[in-house]
């Protein structure tokens, strides 16, 4: 019998045990989630989640930053500082499959749930953690969030036009990709335990996330010892490969080699500019970027943004007006592509998602689950492990859980 894959399909069967916070774990459980696992959010009584707290912006009450962030996970609200709390957790680690953390390094040594602990009771354990600046070196204790990352290491000194301020990524690019990698390394483990019967400790930080993404900067330094500027919108390698202004807005041209170059400038009526010597290759026009630039500006202004875009295209030349979210939104592409789906919650009816950005063989990742409210399934996952009703409600009244 022919089976149609589904990448809901791909994890069905694994669960995972949810000690992360804020946007890196979650993102990475996120898609674990997606791909079919049974993820249990374990949040802290009465507050939650960092992230429920961070609006506006929110929808109906709820935070937008946590509902983009926490689809297809079961919420229960357990004191990690009570013993009880502690046992709890590892109650859903004895039918759990993988444990995934982003607290400070040693913060769950101190309530005996660390990777060494509690690889050592169930070796097939899959044991995450996300942190910081990692599990080693003089800094792997210090504390930081995705702006204090973009600074610490060159990625704000890059973002900006040159002689003005340094600015961050309007994205949390450093949280996101650590969650790309801590899913990786998690799916990589998974395969190893199949193999071997044993599982892992997977670890990522936020420092070496963003080490990764610097990476041809920090090779170019090695390379000539000088150090990459603010460039505004452009690169530091490839001309032109900026924004410029039009007669109504900004936009984007990438002319990444010299047949698009000799495409772009006879588009903008100045073919003869191909044929200058300091502007014949790219290094040449890299080394002659100011003088271009100014050529090539008077002529945009002379259309708008929305015709060279259509005119551009038409050549093959990669170009985009600088549109903002409500473009986006808006975008017949995103609806094409099936970008926003539709996770109805009771007090959120008209609640959408961006889903995970791959099929397999023209399918997403798993709709079935709204991002839950605050120990919403606390008392199904008390069912579950067969918690006494007693014992339930000593917990409630000791705010064990919630």
């Amino acid at each position: 019998m022919f089976f149609e894959p589904q990448l809901s399909h791909v994890l069905s069967g694994v669960r995972v045990v949810d000690l992360t916070r804020n946007l890196a774990g979650p993102f990475c459980t996120m898609v674990l989630g997606d791909l079919g696992a049974d993820v249990i959010k374990i949040e802290r009584p009465g507050q939650g989640d960092d992230t429920r707290g961070w609006q506006p912006p929110s929808w109906n009450g709820e935070s937008a930053t946590f509902l983009s962030a926490n689809r297809n996970k079961r919420s229960i609200a357990v004191d990690l500082n009570r013993r009880e709390g502690q046992g709890l957790v590892r109650r859903l680690l004895e039918n759990a499959d993988i444990l995934v953390e982003s607290f400070r390094p040693g913060w769950l040594r101190e309530r005996g749930l660390d990777a060494e602990t509690l690889r050592a009771a169930d070796p097939r354990l899959i044991y995450c953690s996300i942190s910081a600046y990692g599990d080693r070196g003089p800094r792997n204790h210090q504390p930081g969030y995705d702006p204090v990352l973009q600074a610490d290491t060159g990625i704000m000194d890059l973002t900006g036009y040159p002689g003005e301020p340094p600015a961050r990524v309007g994205i949390g690019a450093i949280d996101l990709g650590a969650a790309l990698w801590a899913s990786i390394g998690i799916q990589a483990a998974i395969t190893q335990r199949e193999a071997t019967g044993v599982g892992a400790h997977v670890r990522t930080s936020l420092y070496e996330t963003a080490t990764w993404w610097m990476s041809y900067h920090l090779v170019g330094y090695l390379a000539t010892g000088k150090t990459p500027g603010r460039q505004g919108t452009g690169t530091p390698f490839i001309a032109p490969y900026e924004t410029f202004s039009t007669a109504d807005g900004d936009l984007l041209v990438a002319a990444a080699n010299d047949k698009l170059f000799t495409a772009l400038v006879a588009e903008l009526g100045l073919p003869g500019i191909a044929d200058e010597a300091r502007f014949a290759t790219n290094p040449d026009r890299v080394r002659h970027r100011h003088e271009l630039r100014a050529l090539l500006g008077p002529a945009f202004r002379v259309r708008t943004a929305a015709d060279w875009e259509k005119l551009l295209t038409k050549r093959g030349i990669p170009c985009s007006r600088v549109r903002n979210v409500a473009d986006l939104a808006a975008d017949p592409q995103l609806e094409a592509l099936g970008l926003l789906v539709s996770y109805p919650r009771d007090d959120i009816p008209d609640l959408r998602l961006v889903p995970v950005p791959v099929s397999l063989d023209g399918r997403r990742g798993a709709t079935k689950n709204p991002p839950p409210q605050l120990g919403e399934h606390t008392e199904a996952i008390l069912d579950e492990l067969g918690i006494d009703a007693t014992s339930r409600e000593r917990w409630r009244q000791q705010g064990v859980v919630a």
